[in-house]
């Protein structure tokens, strides 16, 4: 039942796909730009409070041009395939793997329960953007992008954990699968299976994280580069689908996340620069200068408008400023809280950070520069061509540089002391920056090395386009080599997550789903989650993962019961029912001391004998 729906899915966001490529998109950005279309149309009609309804409209109307566009070929007889390449077959079986990996993998990271996935739950099960009167979804100053879509993705297949994470996973494969647009010759198979390596060696830069969480560190970088791609693709010859394709994914990134801003200046930055570059070498400088100024005007304003429509939304609905939140107010806040010692050790502790040679993100940084500059000066002095590999090793520096001043200034001004000055996600905030350049820059050296090869012109080459039989050789084996070393790290991340989700058994989130199903009527039941891991407790880690399974926005983790038996009464009646997945030796003992009932594992309910052991199935009934 789940791969038909899957197929209708994928129907309809094909529907949407060839609209773009009839209208004149570039197939290379097609799938994203079908993903953003459905998630932005069904984000407006959600912050005017269609959101449910929206969601059957934009997918029924997906297939309803699936079905029509193809019909219309098949009677003209205009059926044909793109040419099949082999970065085309390598997406299709490793996405497929990944998602097949992914479907059985379970949420554990701390962020999918504090917001990412409990944000999705709330859009699918209540069926509307959090309101001021609920106090499930916390973080209500976050955009919903990423979650839109998720939610649109599980009303269609089926709201499952798996499910969240390959519906992610789509996003951040579209994404990916625009980088060949900006290669010069797709049909270079050695060009295109380092580009594979390089997408795989994401793997070991997202390794904080991984793909097996809802966390949008690696998807505001694959988005930026997305960005990136959508303005050099269609310079110089596609103005309309420059200023479309553009302004849609920057509204797409900034309502990912509101620190994406960074990248959505970079891409309207280098749209800017295309822009007035193509005036400068115009005929008519003048008139085509303005009306540069004007598509700069125009794109901006568009790819901005979505974020302000949800900045509005925040400030109609909330009055309580959120965690994070983007204000003035919450900084000056901040700021006046913290002393300037406070700050001087969060710095302190910052620049150590970076500067150590240890952490995956310098290694990174500085082994990005050194292929670079190795890239260059092979191309410049042992081949003689230009490159620009120096010019985009001093940009991405910079880019990096502002990045990391943007890092610190959020530590400072905007994070609680407890997570600033322990860094919480430095190492995951850092890679967003490392993928974004790694990506770029990897693309900008291939397209270096493709100029410099024996026969540059695209249209000249063939199988004979080699200056010798051994330079041939060496290429076909190189390109051996390179695509068994890519295919073995989307291998060896496959297993790496697989051996995750087997040592994560008894982890919170999974002895949860031993208790109890997944409750999807949001309710405000007073619940006891009884922790024996003093930590998880105390990070509020337990609390989360609880009000996400039990769906209330009243549940409490405790770990602590040295308590007389008379306060343990006076805790246990503050709530309607107590949780507890794993065994508690402590609790156990002054529950059989205080009410004489042996309580050990399982959902209890409270009443005025004491706690009675129920049923999953029963909890649900007197939920819902």
């Amino acid at each position: 039942m789940i791969i038909l729906k899957l197929l209708l899915f994928g129907l309809s966001l094909a529907g949407y796909r060839q609209v773009m490529t009839r209208l004149g998109g570039n197939r290379y950005l097609s799938w994203l730009l079908a993903i953003v279309v459905q998630s932005l149309m069904i984000y407006f009609a959600a912050l005017a409070g269609y959101l449910t309804i929206s969601i059957w409209i934009v997918f029924y109307l997906g297939l309803c041009l699936y079905l029509v566009l193809f019909v219309e070929a098949l009677c003209n007889k205009n059926i044909h395939f793109n040419s099949i390449h082999v970065f085309d077959i390598w997406f299709i079986i490793f996405g497929t793997l990944f998602a097949f990996t992914l479907y059985h993998s379970s949420l554990i990271h701390y962020d999918n329960f504090s917001h990412w996935a409990t944000m999705v739950k709330y859009l699918h099960f209540v069926g509307e953007l959090p309101t001021a009167g609920q106090n499930l979804v916390t973080f209500t100053d976050y955009p919903p992008a990423t979650a839109i879509f998720l939610a649109y993705f599980t009303a269609i297949v089926g709201y499952q954990e798996g499910l969240l994470l390959v519906g992610q996973f789509i996003i951040i494969w579209a994404g990916l699968y625009t980088l060949f647009g900006m290669l010069r010759d797709q049909k270079r198979v050695l060009m295109t299976v380092i580009l594979l390596l390089v997408i795989s060696f994401i793997n070991i830069l997202n390794i904080s994280i991984r793909f097996n969480n809802l966390l949008v560190d690696c998807v505001l970088a694959v988005l930026g580069v997305a960005g990136i791609t959508a303005v050099f693709i269609n310079k110089n010859h596609h103005a309309g689908w420059q200023i479309i394709s553009t302004s849609l994914i920057v509204n797409f990134l900034l309502l990912t996340k509101s620190s994406a801003i960074y990248f959505a200046i970079l891409i309207l930055i280098y749209f800017g620069i295309s822009v007035l570059s193509e005036a400068f070498h115009s005929q008519n400088k003048i008139k085509m200068f303005i009306f540069a100024v004007l598509k700069i005007v125009i794109t901006t304003a568009i790819s901005f408008f979505g974020w302000l429509c949800w900045r509005w939304h925040v400030a109609e609905t909330f009055s309580k400023l959120s965690k994070h939140a983007l204000s003035v107010q919450a900084y000056q806040n901040q700021a006046n809280q913290e002393s300037t010692h406070t700050k001087d050790l969060i710095i302190q502790k910052f620049l150590a950070h970076l500067f150590n040679i240890d952490t995956l993100f310098l290694q990174s940084f500085l082994l990005i520069n050194l292929v670079l500059l190795i890239s260059w000066l092979i191309i410049r002095f042992l081949f003689h061509k230009t490159s620009y590999s120096l010019r985009i090793l001093l940009v991405s520096d910079l880019i990096t540089i502002m990045y990391i001043v943007g890092l610190l200034g959020m530590y400072l001004v905007s994070m609680p002391y407890s997570e600033a000055i322990t860094l919480a996600g430095i190492d995951r905030y850092l890679s967003t920056i490392v993928i974004f350049i790694m990506l770029i820059a990897s693309v900008v050296m291939l397209n270096d090395f493709d100029r410099a090869s024996f026969e540059p012109n695209i249209q000249l080459r063939n199988r004979t386009a080699f200056a010798s039989l051994r330079t041939k050789q060496i290429y076909q084996e190189s390109t051996f080599i390179i695509f068994l070393l890519g295919t073995v790290l989307m291998l060896s991340e496959i297993n790496g997550i697989n051996y995750l989700d087997k040592t994560n058994e008894y982890a919170l989130p999974k002895t949860m789903q031993r208790i109890i199903p997944n409750i999807s009527h949001f309710n405000h039941e007073k619940v006891l989650i009884v922790d024996p891991v003093k930590s998880k407790v105390d990070n509020a880690y337990t609390k989360y993962v609880g009000r996400y399974y039990l769906f209330s926005d009243q549940v409490d983790g405790r770990e602590a019961f040295n308590v007389s038996p008379q306060e343990f009464k006076y805790i246990i009646k503050g709530y309607h029912y107590v949780v507890i997945p794993s065994y508690h030796q402590t609790f156990t003992k002054l529950a059989h001391k205080t009410y004489h009932s042996e309580v050990k594992t399982g959902i209890y309910k409270v009443d005025n004998d004491g706690l009675h052991a129920v049923s999953a199935s029963k909890y649900m009934s007197e939920v819902n």
